[in-house]
């Protein structure tokens, strides 16, 4: 969390004054926890909007330039190539910093790209060679892959267009275009349901996006099993391919407030539905309809305009879009969120939307130049890897992900970025959605809702998808304070974890573990948001009518979860935090007090049980640990109140810290004393298995 920095200046700060009031009142408040005080007592808050909609009135009138913005892009693209050369071999692989040499990964090629595009923009031949050994080494390593088709399809035609009279290209192309000439269908890991026509996933998208790349090249084949020797049959598959991801976007996704929009929809992967792979998806069909032109079906245009408004609709302030399951923080998907929006801009016909995609594509741009600065190695996998001399493992990050691969997904979509920009308009600066009170809610695929309130942002998922996995765990999963130097995380965001573990909530009855299962979630304008559904172990199912009820707090500084106990029944709820916090403990929650600064207090309304539970990685955290607070079984049903309490007591630039609080952090983000070393209970990380 010590890495979630500000956010770009197209956006409108609130009054500082008012914003330092807050953060004062919210460290009061939890103070004041510490000390015994009820949650009852927290004091409301007053004009948390005022200065917001008083910053976006003032904000009205500018633009965004979408020429100025690709050449960001294609900057940040092209550096971060060169850095790539340092690390290749002689034949043409590339050194991963934890996995050693990778070849045969599309990585390798989409990195070549990246090196030719390079050494084109620059004029230094020996970048083109380089980029070409990373291509025809994919050639040398090929695993028939749909990522590896469209890499080097889309490879061979950059070349075609910038290298013609170049004696590499030359020399290179009879390779590249034998291995394109005789491509057969791609090959997935994904067994039966990359062969049904009734199970989707991205590969599926991916995999017609990569045939129509293939006949985008203008080569011809020759043998009737290649791709290009049946360009019917080609077209077919594409198209079903096609249908099939138009069929599976949601179009029930909605906003309330101010902006409101409906008609919205997600797509990923079910059914977990992961929210890194509804930015995928929404790259690779906007991709796809753009190669198709006037042959698009209209059914994939418009479920294109859906996913790419939900895309806006779900960013968090800080430009946060993979905070639910699988490929979280991972580095393609911020770039794959400037080339889809870069997508959408270009597409868009209303000036509303084409404003609010290329505003959300500058503050993923922020983003990554925030959280993934290069260091000589290219992007940083994730966050956490910022400042380390050299990453030693992948723990908390898919099994799936190396360095090489998707360093070369987000060079790919950076650098198709940069010339979808040069395609957009111009367009009104738009903020993004999340910066207004309202919520949006996607009722139907991932089930989550995403708030603002004042200067609260946060997010609920209504379902604990997978129960092995803590990011895909029922409740709130992220939030974010509006403070004086921007939008800022302040809840670490759930790791990944390969058990079954409490995952936000679950319910303890007849020595068996069942989670929540939201059928229906809806959210107010006010930021309420109510979940509908039952416990299940995902094959017994019990009190089919529950309902848990998630709301700001009056001050605004946090998030009350509220929901009816079945009878001789206990309740687990699982919170993380980073090593190094310092935890106090008290009958009804604890307080954390990490050492970014932030501090989050888990308070309830009745007497639980603290122990200490598992520990485990997560793309910004290597080393977080756990608590569980458990409430204890009750002879008859009552109503339990979880409260959520945060702040933010970084030192601001020019500040001496919160007035009543002592040792901020320093620029090292180490925390000192915040004036609670006097509570009772208090504790280190590792904290004893201790209970209240």
């Amino acid at each position: 969390m010590s890495r979630r920095a500000p956010p770009p200046s197209l956006r409108g700060f609130d009054d500082v004054q008012s914003q330092r009031n807050t953060r004062v009142r919210a460290a009061a408040v939890l103070v004041a926890v510490l000390a015994g005080t009820a949650v009852a007592t927290l004091v409301p808050g007053a004009g948390a909007g005022e200065p917001r909609a008083a910053a976006h009135a003032a904000q009205a009138g500018g633009s965004v330039d979408p020429t100025a913005l690709s050449k960001q892009v294609s900057q940040l693209a092209d550096l971060t190539a060169g850095e790539w050369a340092t690390h290749e071999d002689a034949k043409g692989g590339f050194d991963d910093p934890v996995d050693g040499r990778v070849v045969g990964d599309y990585g390798v090629s989409m990195i070549g790209e990246a090196l030719v595009a390079a050494g084109v923009d620059s004029g230094n031949q020996a970048l083109v060679d380089d980029g070409l050994s990373a291509e025809l080494s994919e050639i040398a390593h090929a695993d028939e892959g749909g990522f590896e088709l469209l890499s080097l399809s889309d490879a061979y035609s950059y070349d075609e267009a910038h290298l013609a009279g170049n004696p590499s290209w030359t020399n290179a192309r009879p390779r590249l275009a034998r291995f394109l000439r005789r491509h057969g269908p791609p090959i997935s890991k994904q067994g039966l349901c990359y062969a049904s026509p009734h199970c989707y996933n991205n590969l599926k998208l991916v995999s017609a996006l990569a045939e129509l790349a293939l006949q985008h090249t203008g080569l011809r084949g020759y043998r009737s099993d290649a791709l290009l020797g049946n360009p019917r049959g080609v077209r077919d598959q594409t198209l079903a391919w096609l249908h099939q991801a138009v069929g599976h976007a949601g179009s029930g996704a909605y906003r309330v407030g101010d902006p409101a929009f409906s008609g919205a929809g997600i797509l990923s992967d079910p059914t977990e539905n992961p929210l890194a792979y509804h930015v995928l998806s929404t790259l690779i069909l906007g991709k796809a309809i753009l190669l198709l032109g006037a042959r698009t079906p209209p059914a994939a245009l418009d479920a294109f305009n859906r996913t790419a408004e939900a895309l806006v609709g779900l960013m968090a302030p800080d430009g946060d879009d993979s905070y639910i399951g699988r490929g979280q923080a991972q580095v393609w998907t911020v770039a794959a969120t400037i080339d889809a929006l870069a997508t959408a801009a270009e597409l868009s016909t209303d000036p509303t939307w084409r404003g609010r995609y290329l505003s959300a594509a500058t503050v993923a741009l922020w983003r990554l130049k925030a959280l993934y600065p290069t260091d000589g190695w290219g992007f940083p996998l994730v966050p956490r890897f910022v400042g380390e001399n050299l990453p030693t493992n992948y723990n908390g990050i898919d099994h799936y992900a190396n360095t090489v691969e998707y360093d070369g997904l987000a060079l790919w979509a950076l650098d198709d970025a940069a010339i979808q920009l040069q395609g957009a308009q111009d367009a009104a600066e738009e903020p993004l959605p999340s910066e207004s009170d309202g919520a949006f809610i996607d009722p139907s695929h991932t089930q989550f809702a995403a708030v603002t309130q004042g200067g609260l942002w946060y997010a609920v998922h209504a379902v604990n998808s997978n129960p092995g996995d803590a990011r895909y765990g029922f409740g709130l999963v992220a939030a974010e304070l509006d403070t004086v130097t921007g939008w800022r995380s302040v809840l670490p965001q759930r790791p990944l974890t390969r058990n079954a573990s409490v995952g936000g909530l679950a319910m303890l009855s007849r020595r068996t573990t069942f989670y929540p299962v939201g059928r229906r979630i809806s959210a107010s304008s006010s930021g309420i948001v109510t979940i509908f559904g039952r416990w299940s172990t995902g094959r017994d199912i019990v009190d089919r009518g529950t309902q848990w009820t998630f709301s700001p707090t009056a001050a605004g500084e946090g998030v009350m979860l509220s929901f009816n106990t079945e009878p001789r029944s206990a309740y687990a709820l699982q919170v993380w935090y980073e090593a190094g916090a310092r935890l106090a403990r008290s009958r009804q929650g604890v307080t954390v007090d990490e050492p970014d600064g932030s501090i989050q207090a888990y308070l309830l309304n009745v007497p639980v049980h603290i122990s200490t539970s598992n520990t485990a990685s997560s793309a910004y955290s290597a080393n977080l640990h756990s608590l569980v607070l458990t409430i204890p079984p009750a002879p008859a049903a009552r109503q339990i109140t979880y409260t959520t309490l945060l702040a933010d007591t970084a030192p601001t630039p020019g500040a001496t810290g919160l007035s009543g609080t002592s040792g901020a952090s320093g620029p090292s983000g180490q925390t000192g004393s915040t004036g609670h070393s006097g509570a009772s209970g208090s504790s280190g990380a590792s904290g004893g298995t201790g209970s209240t």
